[in-house]
């Protein structure tokens, strides 16, 4: 499974974004109460950026920084903190923006062992909801890159003429239109009739759609930033879906 088809329209920002909208919009109806969806739609909104905080700390810095690196103390006690430090940032946000403002009856106590815990649980089913598909994904990928690659031939016609290609020779692919050129070692190239789509199906895994023109064969990047990525001195686009691990 590719790691691309985990995010809507090939693009995490797009997926970020609908996630937190239908989490706001879902979360909002199931939590309404006797204050009405207007006060529950407004509670909502002023906890979604400490739940959106909570998850993005864990996912882009716990994660990587602490878990994948197996350093699980660190981890365990930095996600905790983290929990009880979005509990405590949520009791401040509702005491002082829903229970005085909209309720205009706020609690005697602000901080209640009772209600730091209640917070911490609704906040931790949120970010483990979140963090279990990542986990997922990065199996995923590493799935990918454990894979042994064995020495696999392809068949291309080009100007009537048959070509046997080990996939290891291969650099990187562009397609235009109907037509796909194979960038080989040496410099040389084939072009054949064909979408660079149907060209990717018959490659074997360590071979990346990068863009929607180029798919590039992982073995052979020798460096990449956000816009391009560097093959044999040549460098090729690099889409904006792409993340870093699937270039690794």
């Amino acid at each position: 499974m590719s790691p691309d088809r985990f995010y809507l329209f090939n693009s995490r920002i797009a997926t970020h974004v609908v996630f937190w909208i239908a989490y706001y919009i879902f979360f909002s109806l199931i939590w309404a109460t006797g204050q009405g969806l207007k006060a529950s739609f407004f509670l909502e909104f002023i906890l979604l950026p400490i739940r959106i905080m909570a998850v993005y700390v864990t996912i882009y810095v716990l994660l990587p920084k602490f878990l994948v690196e197996r350093q699980y103390i660190k981890f365990i006690l930095g996600y905790g903190g983290l929990i009880l430090f979005s509990a405590i940032l949520q009791r401040i946000f509702i005491h002082f923006f829903y229970e005085s403002l909209i309720l205009n009856n706020p609690s005697e106590e602000l901080f209640s062992f009772k209600m730091l815990l209640r917070a911490m649980i609704l906040i931790n089913t949120t970010v483990f909801l979140i963090l279990s598909f990542k986990i997922f994904q990065l199996f995923q990928i590493e799935k990918r890159k454990n894979e042994v690659e064995t020495a696999m031939y392809i068949e291309l016609k080009a100007d009537r003429r048959f070509y046997r290609i080990n996939t290891n020779e291969i650099l990187f692919i562009q397609g235009k239109g109907n037509y796909t050129t194979y960038h080989l070692q040496g410099g040389s190239k084939i072009t054949t009739y064909g979408t660079i789509k149907k060209a990717l199906e018959e490659l074997p895994a360590n071979f990346i759609r990068i863009h929607k023109s180029y798919i590039a064969n992982k073995a052979e990047i020798r460096s990449f930033d956000t816009n391009s990525i560097e093959i044999k001195d040549q460098f090729i686009p690099r889409g904006k879906s792409i993340t870093d691990e699937e270039l690794l």
